[in-house]
């Protein structure tokens, strides 16, 4: 964070001047900011800013020319200091939690699709072994059919008697009576 401009800014003078610093650098200010120097073509809008800124001269020289006024000034931009500071650690603090808890997110992100890209894997991995087993199973049974035909005879007649089975199930009760 950073502090808007101070009154020694304003004078364009450190802040150790002396009283004649102060003065000398006023009257150069003063004669650079005075809206009188503005053209008589300048806008509102210019004439204000113009007073804006001779205003603001002319206050830093009040307080920095007074040494009552400017010893409590100069407290005034230290506790400024001092708790821009303190302002500027918190606003760390913060600005590193939020670091953290942003990199904590994209990680727990990142694990969680990373969780799924495993699932899809198993997955497909799975319907391929399937795949295999059913192409193995239909493999051996076709063999067995090869050598030994009535292999073919005895699933008909087992498939048969399931059916018969499931009807039989299906029936109403007083039709299984007669």
């Amino acid at each position: 964070m950073t502090l808007a401009l101070t009154l020694y800014d304003v004078l364009g003078i450190p802040s150790s001047a002396s009283i004649d610093d102060v003065r000398k650098a006023y009257k150069q200010k003063a004669l650079e900011t005075h809206p009188d120097k503005l053209e008589p073509t300048a806008s509102e809008k210019e004439r204000r800013a113009a007073e804006g800124k001779f205003r603001n001269v002319k206050e830093a020289f009040e307080i920095l020319s007074d040494p009552d006024k400017r010893k409590a000034y100069d407290i005034r931009i230290q506790c400024a200091l001092k708790n821009s500071k303190i302002w500027d650690k918190e606003q760390e603090k913060r600005t590193n939690e939020r670091e953290q808890w942003a990199r904590q997110a994209k990680e727990r992100s990142e694990n969680r699709m990373k969780e799924r890209a495993d699932l899809y894997d198993s997955i497909r991995r799975m319907k391929q072994e399937q795949t295999l087993y059913t192409e193995v199973v239909d493999k051996l049974y076709q063999e067995l059919k090869d050598m030994n035909p009535e292999w073919e005879l005895r699933r008909k007649q087992a498939l048969e008697r399931k059916e018969n089975a499931a009807r039989k199930a299906q029936e109403p009760r007083t039709q299984r009576t007669r």
